[in-house]
């Protein structure tokens, strides 16, 4: 019997053409870098809450220092405008265009959080 031949095993067959070893090269790489891009989408979200709730808390602690300095003075009395003191009996005192600033800052703020809070459902 002719062994030679038998025993090549495997070597005899070589590699594929190169088309083939391009194409497969090609896609390994896309799967790759979708994977990649995946894993980068992730890391994303994930910073971007973290950010989030970072900007919120310094917000909070910036709303307070404020609160702070303009309700108290300086010996930590709460502070009361002349004009409210004395005030007339008719009248309101205070400006409809500061009452309409502020229902629509209420209001953005209540759909900016509606809108998180779904974001934050559908995430999950």
């Amino acid at each position: 019997m002719d062994e030679g031949k038998y025993q090549q095993g495997w070597l005899a067959v070589g590699l594929p053409p190169a088309p083939v070893l391009a194409v497969t090269g090609i896609v390994t790489f896309f799967l790759y870098l979708s994977w990649q891009m995946d894993e980068f989408e992730e890391q994303l979200r994930h910073r971007t809450q973290a950010g989030f709730w970072v900007l919120m808390v310094l917000g909070l602690l910036a709303l307070g220092v404020l609160a702070q300095h303009v309700l108290f003075d300086g010996e930590g009395r709460v502070a009361v405008p002349a004009a409210w003191r004395g005030q007339p009996e008719g009248g309101s005192g205070t400006s409809p265009w500061g009452v309409a600033a502020l229902v629509a800052l209420l209001l953005v703020l209540v759909s900016h959080r509606l809108s998180l809070l779904l974001n934050l459902a559908i995430g999950a």
